[in-house]
């Protein structure tokens, strides 16, 4: 049934709304200290009713110390029954329904906005906020005596005239952290499991519903306020939110409201995934759940984003800062006026907005503006976009920030248009931004604007380009120019309904390595393949690596030097590196095939193996085993672009599977896939085969070990093979998820986010490098396994290690960590801030100095190189036994670098179940047919931890044999 705006609306209670319209619940920092209400106030909310089906009254504090905010309003006694009764009557006398909401801050309560007293919580977990308190755990007693608090604000609600209340869960406040694991770490009967942390949401309603009845309220409104998710580690999650969504539905209640910026709002915490968290609501709720009415809000403020979120399927709209600078907003919608997305600056007293609000809205939210400027900006704005542009005619040469370099530009003007853009790309992995070069200038060119959308997994290379043309826009023309490009429309793209029905041997989902390898194996078999990816280029994972494989067994390793290694001592080590726990079955199907494995890539596929370079001596392995590709991961990833596109292989980028089909008996029979341009695929297939990868930056599926590890894979590593496979109805098997690979030397580059070192390290600790802990002094050999080097790295407190260098091998470094995406730039700039934030680059001219900056002790720091200096000079570590082939050269002249080396991750090591065929397991150990499975979404053969190279060897070797197994049956 289609939802209009202006229907009246019935509440599950029995109260009905005269529309859909709600003014939503506002800070206005306007009450006075005790929480009373001020003349002001009233007459502000009274302003803004009669129009609206209801006002929902800002949230007011049920217990004298949990304000949130300055200037909040209480409902915490009796004695403010009279001032609130004003505010009820003066909304219900203009002909809107009166709401309050209610809360509690919980650890958000700081002790200056309440009488110096610490704030209480749920645990003793301080918030996530600067200069948050550490607060006080509520004992079981206190718990009980909060719940009567909120019973006592809703009676006094019902008391003072109000239509109904809304229970204030949501913004991270009391209810909330009770319900957050983030802020709830008990272990009695009101945390730990998500049951128990529901117990509080659920109680604070009973006791609602129970003052309700007691004060026989008819048609009394309850209502429930909501924040879908956290960004917190551990955080609620939208599948916790629904658990308890659904939980509390069961009770009964009026309404539910969503607290979100943004209507339109996907998931804040894989921000990756498109799909909006309305369309995952309704997907997710329960029968009883289906009942209760739906509040959207955020970013309402004309009529048609109010239908809009009707069409979503919000059965009611909450409007925010309409309401503010509009008081006659609903008036004004009914009308088709346009309404304003700021505040008059010499509107102020029109607005009947009290002064504490109208300071909050210019300082926190920039809504005050003087119309008669902006009006002068938007007609110079409109006038310019009349006008023709004119350029100085010519190639204009910029630079632009790419993923791994900077990106020299050469734009090209005529007189009015832009007509040239050339990228030289060459620093950039290949394969991983060709899409941007191609779309982008294209884009720009056919339709001069600058408003265009990012590529699909190159945003950071999208936007340097986007940048880089604006820069020559302004060296050809002018600042008017750039922003009339800025400001002209995105080139429209209507999204296809066409749906394809399609029949091929085998369909791959994920053009990673082992994606590739599994589809030309396929096609040189003699089989018809279609290969998924739902990003724009083909190397996954591989394409921002730095590029090194095992080759045991195959003839480059033979020619390399090596010809006494065999598969038993492969897995030997294997075994020892994965502390025993690898299944052992496919370890020795990836030690027995690698050998075959890289002559084929190397001799059928075309890829180049660095045999200058040779053979990498590492600790994890008793025989050389590993070799570098020719120019890296993005060598690599150029290799098997040109093979595929010389293949017959069937080629969808930015196409993502979406569901596997079956015949209804568990068997897998093709899947459904669509495009980005909105063009459906549904394929049969013989058989379907898995290779998406690992789930490395969806925080959901991770354990607990790895969400405080810095991630570095790549974003699209979202486990959705992984995800697929277990629907129901396939329910295919698990192993090992708790699993992934830790890496010893990642620099922060963002919150939670690592850039590796790696290739720095293995150039520099061949000759020399020290790895110091916090206090100056060394913990390990430098040249050990990153297996016993991240051992001594996760004992330290705090987690990270410093590698200290010279001017000489510092500058070693800095060229050599280009293949792990750090540019001269991003080090330039981080030795610029000099350790002041992360990633911590110090430098000094001498140790002293040195160690003064990274808080060291400064004997310590000069103790340790002099120790280390004099093993240099007798060839002997005499602490931790590095090779005396590793001691070739002191730490010698300044200036002198320590360098961050923090714990990293991107693979996952648990995964699907598979057998030595490749196909896949249910949870019952049987076949599911037609489904196979190759690469990082398998689980279990590195066991707890890959040697170096062991995941691309895995890769391509799985993803041949997976294609060998297809034709085989």
């Amino acid at each position: 049934m289609t939802k209009h705006l202006f229907d009246r609306v019935a509440l599950p209670s029995g109260a009905s709304l005269k529309n859909r319209i709600l003014m939503a619940p506002m800070t206005t920092e306007s009450a006075y200290y005790d929480g009373n209400l001020t003349d002001e106030l009233i007459e502000y909310y009274a302003h803004r009713s009669g129009q609206a089906g209801a006002v929902i009254v800002e949230s007011a504090f049920v217990e004298d110390k949990g304000r949130g905010f300055f200037g909040a309003i209480g409902i915490d006694t009796d004695d403010k029954i009279e001032g609130l009764t004003r505010l009820a009557e003066a909304i219900r006398s203009k002909g809107s329904k009166a709401l309050i909401q209610i809360y509690h801050a919980g650890r958000m309560a700081f002790p200056e906005m309440n009488k110096g007293c610490l704030p209480i919580s749920a645990s003793s977990v301080a918030a996530l906020r600067p200069n948050a308190p550490i607060p006080e755990e509520m004992t079981h007693r206190e718990i009980l005596d909060m719940i009567e608090a909120f019973a006592d604000g809703v009676r006094r609600a019902i008391r003072a005239g109000f239509d109904g209340v809304e229970l204030h869960g949501a913004n991270t406040y009391l209810i909330q952290q009770f319900f957050s694991p983030h802020s709830n770490r008990r272990s009695d009967a009101w945390g730990g499991t998500i049951e128990k942390r529901a117990k509080f949401p659920l109680a604070v309603l009973e006791a609602a519903k129970k003052v309700i009845a007691e004060e026989g309220a008819e048609d009394f409104i309850l209502g429930y306020r909501f924040s879908p998710e956290e960004l917190e580690e551990p955080g609620i999650r939208f599948e916790d939110t629904l658990y308890l969504l659904n939980r509390l539905a069961e009770l009964g209640l009026d309404y539910f409201h969503f607290s979100m910026g943004i209507y339109t709002r996907n998931s804040i915490v894989q921000p990756d995934d498109p799909e909006m968290l309305i369309a995952k609501f309704l997907a997710g709720r329960s029968e009883a759940l289906a009942k209760i009415p739906i509040i959207g809000v955020g970013g309402i403020l004309q009529k048609t984003d109010a239908e809009e979120a009707l069409e979503l399927g919000y059965d009611l709209v909450a409007v925010a800062k309409g309401f503010l600078v509009e008081p006659n907003w609903v008036e004004a919608v009914r009308d088709g006026r346009k309404v304003k997305g700021f505040a008059d600056i010499h509107d102020r007293k029109n607005l009947v907005i009290p002064t504490p609000l109208w300071k909050f809205m210019d300082e926190s939210f920039q809504l005050v503006k003087d119309a008669d400027a902006e009006m002068k900006k938007a007609e110079r704005l409109i006038e310019l976009m009349g006008k023709e542009l004119e350029f100085k005619e010519g190639q204009y040469h910029v630079a632009a920030k790419g993923h791994n370099s900077d990106l020299p530009m050469v734009v090209t003007f005529s007189k009015h248009k832009i007509t040239g853009i050339e990228i030289d790309s060459t620093g950039e992995s290949e394969g991983l931004s060709d899409m941007v070069f191609e779309r982008l200038p294209q884009q720009i060119i056919d339709f001069q604007t600058l408003n265009v959308d990012a590529v699909s997994g190159a945003s950071t290379t999208s936007q340097g380009v986007v940048d880089g043309v604006a820069d020559a826009v302004l060296q050809a023309s002018s600042q008017d120019a750039v922003d009339v490009l800025k400001a002209r429309q995105k080139p429209s793209v209507e999204l296809s309904n066409e749906v394809l029905e399609e029949t091929v041997d085998v369909v791959i989902v994920g053009a990673g390595a082992a994606g590739v390898a599994a589809a030309l194996r396929a096609e040189e078999l003699g089989l018809s393949v279609i290969l998924l990816e739902k990003l724009s280029f083909i190397g996954g994972a591989i394409s921002v690596s730095g590029g090194n494989q095992v080759v045991m067994g195959s003839r480059l390793q033979k020619e390399a030097g090596v010809t006494d290694d065999t598969a038993e001592l492969m897995v030997e080590d294997f075994l020892a590196n994965g502390n025993q726990a690898n299944v052992r079955e496919l370890l020795q199907l990836l030690a027995d095939n690698i050998g075959q494995t890289t002559d084929w890539v190397h001799d059928y596929v075309g890829v180049q193996y660095d045999m200058k370079g040779g053979l990498h001596v590492l600790a994890e392995y008793r025989k050389d085993r590993e070799l570098a590709y020719d120019h890296g991961g993005h060598g690599f990833a150029a290799a098997v672009r040109s093979k595929v596109a010389d293949s017959a292989v069937q080629l969808l980028l930015q196409t993502k599977a979406q569901q596997l089909l079956t015949d209804g008996e568990g068997n897998v029979t093709g899947l459904v896939a669509v495009e980005d341009s909105g063009r459906t695929h549904r394929i049969s297939a013989k058989a379907v085969v898995l290779t998406t990868g690992g789930y490395g930056n969806n925080k959901q599926l991770l354990p607990k070990r790895l969400k405080d590890v810095l991630f570095y894979g790549t974003r699209s590593s979202m486990g959705e093979g992984l995800l697929m496979a277990q629907a129901h109805g396939i329910d295919a098997a698990t192993v090992m998820l708790d699993q992934g690979k830790i890496y010893p030397n990642g620099v922060e580059v963002a919150q939670g986010t690592a850039k590796s070192t790696i290739g720095g390290n293995i150039a520099v600790l061949r000759e020399n490098g020290l790895l110091v802990n916090t206090n100056g002094q060394r913990v390990i050999n430098e040249r050990a396994s990153n297996h016993d080097i991240l051992d001594v790295l996760m004992e330290q407190e705090p987690k990270v290690l410093y590698l200290l260098l010279d001017q000489e091998h510092f500058s070693i470094f800095r060229e050599e960590v280009a293949e792990g995406g750090i540019s001269q730039a991003d080090i330039d700039q981080w030795l610029e801030n000099n350790g002041s934030r992360t990633p911590y680059f110090f430098h000094a001219d001498n140790l002293q100095a040195l160690a003064d900056l990274a808080g060291m002790d400064r004997q310590a720091l000069a103790a340790t190189v002099e120790r280390y200096n004099h093993f240099v000079e007798q060839g002997v570590d005499e602490d931790f036994g590095r090779q005396s082939r590793f001691l070739q050269k002191k730490v010698g002249q300044g200036p002198y670098y320590l360098i961050e080396q923090k714990p990293r991750f991107a693979t996952t090591m648990g995964g699907l179940v598979v057998n030595s065929q490749l196909e896949v397991l249910n949870t019952k150990g049987k076949v599911i047919q037609g489904l196979y499975a190759a690469g990082e979404v398998v689980g279990g053969v590195m066991g707890t931890d890959s040697p170096s190279g062991a995941n691309n060897a895995w890769a391509l070797t799985s993803g041949k044999l997976a294609a060998e197994s297809i034709k085989g049956d």
